[in-house]
């Protein structure tokens, strides 16, 4: 069966590879909450823990990580692959463990997503979904995912997309939480990126995927993951979500690791 190795972790990657380590900077970046309720879907950031880890973890620390995931990733350009690429068999490597491909919601996935391709090259060095997986494992660690990188699409496609893995879910029987993996405002002053991030955040817990979309085109925003975001949020309304909530929003300037004059956006959202 294929296994997908955690390329993005270690010493000069994005999160520990140390079992100890991670678990440590998890508890820190995501401390137990009472109030911890199901959501249908979640909107993450994917960069370096140091950086984005803390909106990441604030989300995750929110959710109940059911045992079935869709994990939607941005397709950065560092591997080949199809439009919509799924990874459809197999396990992907953790420091905390292996976790499964989702089997019968790929299956799912695949009956009712004539989009869809199994494509397993799309995800080979592309961080966007590698990133999540520490936190959904650390919240639930008999968790499987079904994980899927777009490609550029358009919205009217996306659309489609969303209300068939919404059709997915259905098809499956039971509960599935959609991650729509994006970074926001890339490389601008951070009052700037803030400004315009914002006005895409507030198309976001509008559910409006349309109104989102012209506002990042209008505002021409560095949003690298619309196309996860917008299939999420068509997911969502499919799926009977009714609200959205802005859990955390910080800059990379914000981390102390980086400083004002370029910074990335970094948005976590919760949408129930």
């Amino acid at each position: 069966m294929p296994v997908r190795r955690a390329v993005f972790a270690g010493d000069h990657g994005f999160y520990p590879s140390n079992r100890a380590v991670l678990l440590q900077m998890l508890d820190e970046l995501m401390p137990v909450r009472a109030d911890a309720a199901p959501a249908v879907a979640v909107v993450a950031p994917h960069a370096g823990y140091i950086f984005s880890g803390g909106v990441a973890g604030a989300v995750y620390s929110r959710v109940v990580v059911p045992d079935d995931v869709i994990l939607l990733s941005v397709n950065h350009g560092r591997s080949p692959g199809a439009e919509f690429a799924l990874f459809d068999e197999g396990r992907w490597e953790t420091p905390l463990g292996d976790v499964p491909v989702a089997t019968e919601l790929v299956a799912a996935i695949a009956t009712e997503c004539p989009m869809v391709r199994a494509d397993p090259r799309a995800h080979a060095y592309e961080h966007s979904g590698e990133v999540h997986l520490p936190f959904l494992k650390h919240r639930n660690p008999g968790v499987h995912i079904a994980a899927i990188n777009i490609m550029q699409s358009s919205l009217p496609v996306l659309r489609e997309f969303g209300l068939a893995l919404a059709r997915a879910v259905g098809r499956l029987g039971r509960p599935a939480l959609l991650v729509a993996s994006t970074d926001m405002t890339h490389f601008e002053p951070a009052l700037a990126a803030r400004e315009r991030d914002h006005l895409v955040i507030d198309q976001i817990l509008a559910l409006d995927e349309r109104a989102m979309w012209d506002t990042i085109r209008r505002h021409r925003i560095s949003m690298c993951g619309h196309d996860p975001v917008a299939a999420g949020i068509v997911y969502a309304k499919a799926r009977g979500a009714q609200a959205a909530e802005l859990v955390d929003y910080k800059t990379s300037a914000d981390s102390g690791y980086a400083g004002p004059e370029e910074v990335v956006g970094y948005a976590g959202i919760i949408i129930r």
